[in-house]
């Protein structure tokens, strides 16, 4: 099964118009995007609030008049291909229901944060080749810790500890003083979510029984695990004389992927590791793959591979002009 996984595309239509006319020519199966889907705006109002306001409209916009007649057409035209996407710290919470309308409307495209759907395309083959192609599943959790700018909706805080970024208020809540276009009720941490994901899955679904395993199912993270290839950063320099971090993924979904060992995990969420360090990786025998983003020089980063054979992988950098 032909695969592409990308992150980070912000919005940008150019890759987006790139990226499904190789799903058409390579003939892909699945699309993976890990992340960060909608435009982002440069503040236009001293408020907070209206910034706020301001970016919802936007991504709005964007979702209602770009991205769903896109992948509407295009998934109209390739009922062999389904796309496979979360919502990332850049993307309005407010919008969330836009892009589950589509996901409810449109057959092939799954939004999958805080949800797990069945790989379609392994369940097809699984028909065919019982003992060749196992029955997977794919689930996604686009939350990040503190530290990825204003826009809080997709923040949490790593663990009870309540650790936050250099540089600010050390009594401050970054909900408080962040941007949230969604008010949320319940304010859990990554570790408490990823500490029985299982449970958390169901939860996040009503209750609904759900058959998870964690080494049957790709993983759709937009944080990278901390202090890997897959979340540096170019030097930050310091502050009050604290040398900042070149590292800024999550610890809690490092954890995670160490205990849990799932079957492949993508994320997304810093740009530059594809350039600074690597592609990918191995946590114990999990395959994690952080594809990076070249958006502001319209590069499609993207990553290659057989979704039952995750040895054949291979990072590619197209230009879309």
């Amino acid at each position: 099964m032909h695969a592409v996984a990308v992150a980070d595309l912000h919005g940008n239509v150019r890759l987006y118009e790139l990226l499904l006319r190789i799903a058409d020519a390579w003939r892909i199966s699945s699309v993976f995007i890990a992340g960060d889907l909608l435009p982002g705006g440069e503040p236009s109002s001293s408020s907070e609030e209206a910034e706020g306001a301001d970016l919802v409209e936007l991504q709005r916009r964007f979702i209602e008049r770009t991205l769903t007649p896109l992948f509407q057409s295009f998934l109209a035209a390739h009922r062999h291909t389904s796309i496979y996407a979360i919502m990332g710290n850049d993307d309005c919470r407010a919008n969330e229901a836009l892009l589950r309308e589509l996901d409810e409307t449109t057959l092939g495209f799954h939004l999958v944060n805080d949800r797990l759907v069945e790989l379609r395309d392994a369940k097809q083959m699984h028909a065919f080749f019982t003992d060749e192609v196992p029955l997977l599943s794919v689930t996604g959790y686009p939350y990040v810790p503190p530290g990825a700018g204003l826009l809080v909706d997709w923040v949490k805080y790593e663990n009870h500890v309540r650790l936050i970024p250099p540089g600010m208020d050390p009594c401050a809540d970054v909900h408080s003083v962040g941007i949230q276009t969604v008010l949320t009720q319940t304010r859990t941490t990554i570790a408490d979510d990823l500490a029985d994901y299982a449970s958390y899955l169901e939860r996040s679904n009503g209750g609904e029984a759900l058959s998870y395993t964690p080494d049957r199912t790709i993983h759709l993270f937009h944080s990278p695990p901390y202090n890997t290839p897959l979340d540096s950063m170019p030097p930050q320099g310091r502050h009050d004389h604290l040398r900042l971090p070149d590292h800024v993924g999550s610890s809690e979904i490092g954890r995670f992927i160490e205990r849990e060992q799932p079957y492949l995990v993508l994320c997304g969420h810093c740009h530059e590791a594809v350039t600074l360090a690597d592609y990918k990786m191995q946590i114990g025998d999990t395959w994690c793959v952080n594809p990076g983003s070249q958006t502001h020089i319209d590069v499609l980063s993207v990553v290659q591979f057989n979704a039952y054979d995750l040895s054949e992988m291979k990072q590619l950098f197209i230009s879309a002009r």
